[in-house]
């Protein structure tokens, strides 16, 4: 099925060998989704530090930005609260709200992603090409020696200091201060696989790390545990899907292209595209990304029976090339009804 009109960006899928990599601070950065491939909605970095980095208190007025902790442990300030994140720890933080990390351990590699993109444009602004896959020293990947620089893309893609801009100094205790600010729009959300809703729906088990209800309706993401077979059946997607493998294997088909997805793998599917997912091996693992979000609603609404889930996710304007038919619905009858005459 060609969909091509149906859309206006292609799908695709990289991992950590074929996704952009660039040096700065003493980080690796690969770029896994840019505002040129999602037409600005999202964009998704990943980062591998070492102990002690992170920036100075700051804020984003542009974008929502969100952590995940994939491996090693990262200390959050946000609007004065403290939060300790280690594996698995999804961090939502709003627009305007200042905050800052410190990495807590030795080799600590987190999903940063900012809803709509941008902010990666400031990071490719001072970074340069990485020679190699790995997290450079602070002589191989430094921080940008122009200052002036700095400032002028901070402001044109959306960072303001609070304590000092990003990539300005090294953090030290005094500009880890990220006091409340009356101009926040939004709550923090802080949200763990284990203590996540959950639903079952087409065969796996769906985590809700974040809501639209979360997130001012820019995205919903849920980490969910796929048996073997298991996954999303084709669809002609109402709103643009990605996908993150975290264990194991999945095969992605996108516009009737077909490629096995491992850890460290991502898809991006823009809406109108044809795409489905499906567990390879005896179990997988991966986080699920809906922009805008809604999903979560057809999962709840759908209360663990695939066809209503279908039905609530194609009244958000997905279509489903298998239809499934609704249970019957019973209608409790009216004590004094006559079932002979009803």
């Amino acid at each position: 099925m060609n969909t091509r009109l149906l859309r206006n960006r292609p799908a695709y899928v990289l991992d950590r060998q074929t996704a952009p990599a660039m040096w700065l601070v003493e980080t690796l950065w690969l770029f896994h989704a840019t505002g040129v491939q999602t037409n600005n909605r999202f964009c998704l970095l990943e980062q591998v530090m070492g102990r002690g980095l992170g920036p100075p208190a700051h804020r984003h007025p542009l974008a929502i930005e969100n952590f995940l902790v994939l491996e090693g442990v990262v200390v959050f300030r946000i609007d004065g609260q403290s939060v300790r994140a280690e594996p698995g720890t999804f961090v939502h933080i709003p627009r305007m709200k200042p905050h800052t990390f410190t990495v807590e351990t030795a080799e600590t590699r987190v999903l940063n992603f900012y809803t709509p993109a941008g902010s990666e444009l400031h990071v490719m602004s001072l970074a340069r090409p990485a020679e190699q896959r790995r997290r450079p020293t602070m002589a191989e990947g430094p921080p940008p020696e122009d200052q002036q620089f700095n400032e002028t893309v901070s402001r044109l893609y959306g960072s303001d200091p609070v304590t000092a801009l990003p990539f300005a100094v090294m953090p030290s205790e005094a500009l880890l201060a990220t006091p409340a600010d009356a101009w926040a729009v939004g709550d923090t959300h802080i949200a763990t696989p284990p203590e996540a809703p959950a639903f079952e729906a087409f065969g796996a088990h769906w985590r809700v790390l974040a809501g639209a209800h979360d997130t001012e309706g820019e995205y919903d993401l849920f980490d969910v545990l796929a048996p073997e077979g298991s996954g999303m059946p084709s669809r002609v997607l109402g709103a643009d899907e990605a996908i993150y493998v975290l264990e194991g294997t999945v095969t992605i088909d996108a516009d009737g292209r077909s490629a096995p997805a491992g850890v460290g793998s991502f898809a991006y599917a823009p809406a109108g595209s044809l795409f489905s997912w499906h567990a390879l091996t005896k179990s997988a693992r991966a986080l699920v990304f809906h922009l805008p979000g809604g999903f979560n609603r057809a999962l709840a609404h759908g209360r663990g029976t695939d066809a209503l889930v279908q039905a609530w996710d194609e009244a958000r304007g997905t279509r489903y090339l298998q239809h499934q038919s609704l249970p019957t619905a019973e209608v409790p009858r009216a004590p004094h009804e006559n079932p002979l005459t009803a």
